[in-house]
């Protein structure tokens, strides 16, 4: 058992590595600002629903 966790240290290193920088990166750079997400939520609240009544169309069995 010992070996398999010698072999696997240095993937969990990296594994750690990579989440740790991921999350930071997000952090720094993919976070929206709350002004632009809130805009964003009530436009699409606005304008969601059905185009016309022919979404509802009967069925004719």
């Amino acid at each position: 058992m010992n070996g398999v966790l010698s072999f696997l240290k240095p993937f969990a290193w990296l594994v750690a590595i990579a989440f740790v920088s991921g999350f930071l990166g997000y952090l720094v750079v993919g976070r929206p600002s709350r002004a632009a997400a809130h805009e964003g939520l009530q436009t699409a609240a606005a304008s969601s629903g059905p185009a016309s009544d022919e979404w509802n169309l009967p069925k004719h069995i």
